[in-house]
């Protein structure tokens, strides 16, 4: 019989860092020194912080595996709305291949759909294992190594300065605004905003006007080679701007590092930061065929899941669809999850979609939760899915029709880890 619980012992805690170092070694050492002041951060990460919580999976009274928990807010389609986060989920190594993960994550969907909320987040160890419970790939992340002389020169830097820990709010402020007009963000936290100046490696830079930040830049720098300290690169953590003014002069403090720093590393899901940059190639001499310059590398990470499809769709009545008016049955798929699959008559009408109560449809679609769950959050289209075989339409005719339902859905961006 297994129990899923929240931790709340020393001695618990104390089992959970004994799991996650051995599920992950390479993340951190198994001296008795750093686990102990591992257990401390976990402990004191609970007992102040109220977006986040550990669990964990006990059978017959014994830690087996445990996860965090993260209970966060998003912009989901200029929504501001509750989603459920999970991370470090690890498993006991003697009870490896006994469904311990399984049970975790069941836990986990079950306690926010208890909650009301519709939408929960990962971030994958292997995108294909969470693939078959249910989640559904997000915007890819773009790494770009560009010079510091590829930014361009702005206005002067009158309005920079540093930042430092009594500026934690007006930086989550900024953020957050930010956030307001992006689909995908994930609002900053209080304690988030307060762990930048945690890390005393991190340098904070921040744009000023008007009394209010509106843009600030987290970097670190990394040495290149051991025989040469001053061969460095600049490592973007964090960039925000809520103007191109902000975003400007930024960019001029980042091409004023080129007399000290080789290469600028900015991981973003930006897929057009060459319309920014003078030179967005990466430094490689390859060619890809037949002449592409190798500009950034991709990367698949933060995973999404709907967890109450019918209640997710009713959020979106706000926006505008395009497209005549019709009716069409979407028929969900999720076997990990089934209180969640069914049939939904979707009705387009005079801009507005609803789900109504109605056996009288067009067209069918049947999709599985995952490609549904990428595609109701813009990461996809319909039309793709479609060629790639992962949708079935059974009247192919309909197929524009259905795509103006989804086509207005914009790409989401997160950043945010957890």
């Amino acid at each position: 019989m297994s129990e899923v619980r929240r931790l709340v012992s020393e001695a618990e805690f104390a089992k959970f860092v004994n799991i996650v170092t051995n599920a992950y070694p390479g993340m951190m050492g198994n001296a008795r020194e750093e686990k102990q002041k591992f257990k401390e951060f976990l402990i004191t990460k609970q007992q102040v912080d109220p977006s986040v919580d550990f669990y964990g999976l006990f059978r017959e009274q014994q830690l087996i595996a445990g996860m965090r928990i993260h209970y966060y807010e998003m912009n989901v389609h200029d929504n501001r709305c509750e989603i459920g986060g999970v991370g470090l989920v690890a498993v006991d190594l003697l009870h490896k291949k006994e469904h311990a993960a399984k049970e975790l994550i069941e836990h986990f969907l079950q306690l926010f759909k208890a909650k009301g909320v519709h939408l929960v987040a990962l971030y994958p160890f292997r995108p294909d294992f969470y693939k078959k419970m249910g989640f559904g790939y997000g915007s890819n992340k773009h790494q770009y190594l560009l010079e510091p002389a590829s930014f361009p020169k702005g206005p002067p830097k009158e309005r920079l300065h540093y930042a430092n820990k009594d500026a934690a709010e007006l930086l989550q402020a900024c953020y957050n605004r930010y956030a307001e007009n992006r689909h995908g963000m994930i609002f900053k936290t209080a304690c988030e905003s307060k762990a930048l100046f945690k890390n005393k490696e991190n340098r904070i830079i921040a744009f000023k006007k008007d009394e209010k930040v509106q843009g600030y830049l987290v970097f670190t720098f990394q040495n290149m080679r051991e025989t040469n300290f001053m061969l460095n690169n600049l490592i973007i953590k964090e960039w925000v701007y809520e103007t191109p003014e902000a975003l400007l002069e930024l960019s001029t403090f980042l091409n004023s590092q080129a007399d000290q720093v080789s290469r600028i590393e900015w991981n973003t899901q930006d897929e057009n930061i060459r319309f920014l940059v003078k030179d967005a190639r990466n430094g490689s001499s390859d060619l890809i065929p037949s002449v592409y310059h190798p500009s950034s590398l991709s990367g698949t990470g933060l995973m999404y899941r709907i967890i109450d499809v019918k209640s997710f769709i009713q959020q979106l009545n706000h926006r505008r669809f395009y497209g005549p008016d019709f009716r069409c049955k979407l028929t969900v798929k999720d076997s990990f999850f089934p209180d969640n699959q069914g049939g939904y008559v979707l009705q387009l009408k005079q801009g507005s979609l609803e789900i109504v109560e109605d056996e009288d449809f067009e067209v069918e679609v049947k999709i599985d939760i995952s490609e549904l769950s990428s595609l109701l959050m813009g990461v996809v289209s319909l039309k793709e899915l479609y060629m790639y075989s992962k949708v079935e339409i059974n009247d192919s005719t309909y197929l524009n029709k259905l795509e103006n339902i989804f086509i207005s859905m914009e790409r989401p961006i997160c950043m945010t880890t957890f």
